[in-house]
């Protein structure tokens, strides 16, 4: 782990969380990184000569042709790698650049910037997990939306996903967080304000009169919005790394012990930390 040496305006008692969040971060960007996990950027399939001749044979997307010929299990190994790869990759953008903008102060865009991993990457990770059907959804079914779900779904999702990762987390506070529109410092309600100026529709979360949100900020509302975020963002972007390898666990055949040893030292930090 590469030790930061300029934290810009971070207030020094946040130093250690926003390390840890580095961290994790670069955890998962090892997945895109590391040779060892070589498997979702290239897949290898062993044809004959007269199959390969009936695949190039055609104009057609590769894909298209190969659901053609029958080839249904290996069409969704290289689907799900392929989405696999670039939900991962989307992350590591996003949470980056995030985690640079805590530190220099620019909370809107730091906030925005939480949406997309939190709010939708993570339901799709989430539902490619714990649904066996999905990708076959995401080839196949017209009009598919794989981020819409219902608020008990999301609860359902991350019940099944915590189980899978052995209940290391609070189902509750993992919703409650994130997702809850009826708790006004869920990401959901945060990152809606952070991105419109004016927000009415939820009572819970709309623009006071004489108003604008996150434009009138002062030094105290930037000293809660750094609070807030290395109070909530360190566990939940444990619970999405924790996820993130499980779904490369699954979709490769990299070694179980390389997922171990990486839980360990994530651990390892989390304690050392205080990361609840």
């Amino acid at each position: 782990m590469t030790k930061r040496v300029e934290y810009y305006y971070l207030p020094k008692k946040y130093w250690k969380k926003h390390s840890y969040c580095e961290f994790v971060i670069s955890q998962i960007e090892e997945l895109i990184l590391d040779e060892r996990f070589i498997e979702l950027k290239v897949q290898t399939f062993e044809f004959s000569k007269d199959i390969i001749d009936k695949i190039n044979v055609s104009d057609e997307h590769l894909f298209d042709r190969m659901s053609e010929l029958g080839f249904t299990n290996e069409l969704t190994k290289v689907v799900r790698t392929q989405l696999v790869l670039s939900l991962i990759m989307e992350t590591c953008y996003f949470i980056q650049e995030s985690l640079l903008c805590s530190l220099k102060m620019r909370m809107t865009v730091c906030f925005t910037l939480l949406r997309k991993p939190f709010l939708e990457i993570l339901i799709l990770v989430m539902r490619i997990l714990n649904e066996s059907d999905f990708i076959d959804k995401f080839n196949n079914l017209e009009g598919f939306d794989p981020i819409k779900t219902t608020p008990n779904e999301k609860r359902d999702l991350i019940l099944k996903t915590n189980y899978l990762l052995n209940d290391l987390f609070n189902n509750e506070d993992l919703y409650q967080y994130i997702f809850d529109k009826d708790f006004g410092d869920s990401l959901f309600n945060i990152t809606n304000n952070a991105i419109h100026l004016y927000t009415d529709r939820n009572p819970v979360s709309a623009t006071e009169k004489q108003n604008l949100n996150f434009i009138f900020g002062t030094q105290e509302n930037i000293d809660d919005m750094w609070e807030y975020i290395y109070y909530n963002i360190p566990m939940l972007l444990t619970f999405l790394a924790f996820s993130i390898d499980l779904l490369v666990f699954k979709s490769t055949t990299v070694d179980e012990d390389v997922f171990l040893k990486r839980h360990k030292m994530r651990e390892k930090l989390r304690k050392r930390y205080k990361v609840e």
